[in-house]
């Protein structure tokens, strides 16, 4: 990744503004010349930022941004005073020139839970992250592979070669390449879960992903809204959602390609935040084994009330 070069903290702020909005955060920023009349205290930080996802639940960050030169480059007493009150409540972070990279990836990945500190960027903070993208995130990462795979303009041998891939050992030149592209490559501990997740898509494509289709409500209907028998079975389920290691990832693979057999689409960001928090959070994997199991049961329940009152008639 190219580190962008300026020539003042204005077009700094400017590029971060710029940047923010391209992932979907909205910014607040008041031009210095603009403090004065505004009224706003001395040290109010240069840059508020918010994101909302579809379920209304807000993030902020918080930035202060400096220069490289000496005389910029440390925070005045009232610029600290702001910042402490600030990480009380939301990250709060000190952004340089060099810290491109590390900026890119908070914006684009969500930032670490940094209650109480105020965070000046660094290899170190960003490569041993210990959390995953928000949700929204990997939503946004998914919907582009979607129409990347899915694209008219994909060569075909590629697709061929992600739905042919191993996920436990992924060597399709095409991975590489979206996982590169996506900036998805800084975090080896991930690869074998996009693997996973790319594979889907290509066995699924050009019907894999629909927003407003959970993943459990998919498993029962299988291309057919009006089915009374589900399509995938009870038993299937039942091994799916017990299933770990291994035996998950095979048994997501196998279901990957039956959907995509009978065209059933789903949202692929709740499948892929489900396959992702495998290494990172359990109380999330359970929270996404619970909502499959739920969505599945309600569509059930329906489909037998909709045969028994045809019985009736």
């Amino acid at each position: 990744m190219l580190t962008p070069t300026f020539s003042s903290e204005w077009e700094f702020t400017q590029a971060v503004i710029e940047l923010a909005e391209s992932y979907g955060w909205k910014s607040f920023h008041i031009p210095n010349r603009a403090y004065k009349a505004a009224r706003i205290p001395q040290g109010f930080p240069d840059l508020l930022l918010r994101y909302k996802d579809n379920k209304g639940e807000c993030t902020m960050v918080v930035a202060e941004l400096k220069t490289d030169d000496e005389e910029n480059s440390t925070l005045s007493d009232p610029q600290q005073e702001f910042l402490d009150d600030f990480a009380q409540i939301a990250p709060t972070f000190v952004f340089r020139y060099q810290d491109w990279e590390y900026i890119e990836e908070i914006l684009r990945d969500g930032p670490p839970d940094t209650t109480g500190q105020i965070i000046e960027p660094s290899p170190q903070l960003i490569r041993s992250k210990q959390w995953l993208p928000p949700q929204r995130n990997i939503d946004a990462i998914v919907f582009q592979l979607v129409e990347k795979i899915g694209s008219s303009s994909f060569p075909r041998g590629n697709l061929a070669g992600l739905r042919r891939m191993d996920p436990d050992a992924p060597e399709s030149e095409a991975f590489w390449r979206l996982m590169t592209h996506m900036g998805l490559s800084n975090d080896p501990h991930l690869e074998n879960e996009w693997a996973l997740i790319m594979h889907g898509i290509a066995l699924m494509t050009p019907d894999a992903h629909d927003s407003e289709m959970s993943v459990g409500k998919a498993l029962f209907e299988g291309g057919d809204n009006q089915r009374t028998r589900a399509f995938y079975s009870r038993s299937r389920l039942n091994r799916l959602l017990t299933a770990r290691g291994p035996m998950l990832r095979t048994l997501l693979a196998r279901m990957f390609r039956m959907m995509g057999t009978e065209a059933q689409p789903f949202n692929c960001g709740e499948m892929a935040w489900f396959i992702l928090n495998q290494s990172y959070d359990e109380g999330q994997v359970e929270g996404g084994r619970q909502r499959i199991a739920r969505d599945y049961y309600i569509v059930e329940s329906r489909a037998e009330s909709r045969s028994a009152q045809e019985s009736n008639d």
